[in-house]
């Protein structure tokens, strides 16, 4: 066979679940102004709950091809009392999703965001910088925290965060809804739950505090699962804090012990590591008092 006629064959197949481009998604993209005010009049900062993200069959779809934590895949895995979920950025071996990416990308998509969140200088990050397919087991978690503010390549400003949830079967009491908490870090205001085929878009900012801060319940076999992706643009000149690095704390009851500490101001840094635990809290997986 031609080497070109074989190229076009494939990526044919491949792109063949969103050959509709925009029409993937669901009758939400004809209601962007009510959408635009619901998320400027938002508390505790600028967001939106989006349901029906997809039209069906694409969310089933993509339901249907998501790995699983054991697939042959690379699978980055978080295992600490700060994050305990797995991360995959390689869609090498996941067409299905290298193709969503790509549309999630494109002029036309940024743009809808663009009125959604009225941030009008917003664009694509094209290295995917912490986007991809992220999927908590049971008893994982994710901090309170801010994410960083500035994209540590090209030196643009992250404004908005889009999680989309391909959970099924998931019930209120397994926990693993996203949590918005105020600017004094007081108290919640806004939790959703990682229902299938829904969405959150978000302002991150400096007060943009959000995360899943206990452990899932959810039985074996199950997970929570959803895909990221974020958009930038130029800093915004008025930009006080300056973060590569997500800044993650402890909840307001939660006790925290000089080795938890330290691991908190590692993470501000890096990524923590086996031997960061094995050094500095070798038995933090039974002191975790329900917290992990």
């Amino acid at each position: 066979m031609d080497v070109n006629q074989s190229t076009s064959t494939e990526t044919n197949e491949n792109s063949g679940l969103f050959s509709k481009g925009i029409e993937s998604f669901g009758s939400w993209t004809n209601d962007l102004e009510t959408l635009n005010k619901e998320f400027n009049d938002a508390k505790p900062f600028p967001n939106v709950q989006i349901n029906n993200f997809f039209k069906p069959e694409i969310a089933d779809a993509l339901y249907e091809v998501f790995p699983k934590v054991s697939d042959d895949h690379k699978w980055i895995v978080y295992h600490n009392p700060i994050e305990k979920k797995h991360a995959l950025t390689d869609f090498s071996s996941l067409p299905e999703f290298k193709q969503l990416f790509a549309l999630l990308q494109t002029k036309e998509f940024v743009d809808i965001i663009k009125q959604i969140s009225g941030i009008d200088n917003l664009e694509a990050d094209p290295h995917l910088h912490g986007a991809g397919l992220h999927q908590h087991i049971p008893g994982g978690k994710l901090d309170m925290h801010l994410d960083y503010s500035i994209h540590p390549i090209t030196g643009k400003e992250r404004r908005v965060n889009l999680i989309i949830y391909f959970t099924k079967e998931w019930k209120e009491e397994y926990g693993g809804a996203i949590e918005l908490w105020n600017e004094d870090f007081t108290k919640c205001e806004k939790k959703l739950t990682p229902c299938f085929n829904t969405a959150m878009l978000f302002r991150t900012s400096d007060v943009s505090y959000h995360g899943l801060p206990l452990p899932i319940k959810c039985p074996e076999g199950n997970s929570r699962k959803s895909i990221a992706i974020y958009y930038v643009s130029d800093p915004r000149p008025d930009l006080a804090n300056i973060r590569y690095k997500a800044q993650f704390r402890p909840l307001p009851t939660q006790p925290v012990n000089e080795k938890l500490e330290q691991l908190y101001r590692i993470r501000e840094k890096r990524i923590i590591t086996k031997d960061d635990l094995e050094t500095i809290y070798p038995d933090w997986q039974t002191d975790g008092n329900g917290f992990w």
